[in-house]
C-alpha cells in the first residue's frame, strides 16, 4: 500500500469519504466509505457500507461490502452482504453474512 490516509485507533469517524487513494483504518468509522484500497487492522472497526478494489480484514466490518478482492485474516470478522471477485479467508477469519456473492458469475 502505498502512502494512505490513517484513522487513527483513538479516532472516530462518522460519514460519507470517497477518494481514490487508500486507507488504513486503526480507529474506528461509521457511514460509506469509497476507496481503492482499505486495510482494516486489528484495532479497526467499520460499520456501514464499503466500496473499494482491495480489502484486507483484521478487524471488524459490519457493513455491505462491494469488492475486487476480500482478504479476511485470521483475526477479522465480516458482518454483512458481501459482492466480491475473489475471496481468501484465513483460518480464523469468520464471515458471519446473509449474503455472499460473487460478482463474476453474475456477469455471464
Amino acid at each position: 500500500m502505498k502512502q494512505a490516509i490513517k484513522i487513527k485507533e483513538d479516532s472516530f469517524f462518522k460519514g460519507t469519504y470517497s477518494g481514490s487513494g487508500d486507507l488504513e483504518l486503526h480507529g474506528s468509522f461509521e457511514g460509506s466509505l469509497n476507496v481503492t484500497n482499505l486495510h482494516i487492522k486489528k484495532s479497526g472497526i467499520l460499520v456501514g457500507f464499503v466500496s473499494a478494489q482491495n480489502i484486507v480484514v483484521e478487524g471488524e466490518i459490519n457493513a455491505d461490502i462491494q469488492t475486487e478482492n476480500l482478504h479476511l485474516k485470521s483475526t477479522g470478522v465480516v458482518d454483512g452482504d458481501v459482492m466480491y471477485r475473489n475471496i481468501v479467508i484465513d483460518s480464523g477469519g469468520l464471515l458471519k453474512s446473509q449474503m455472499v456473492q460473487n460478482m463474476s458469475k453474475l456477469e455471464k
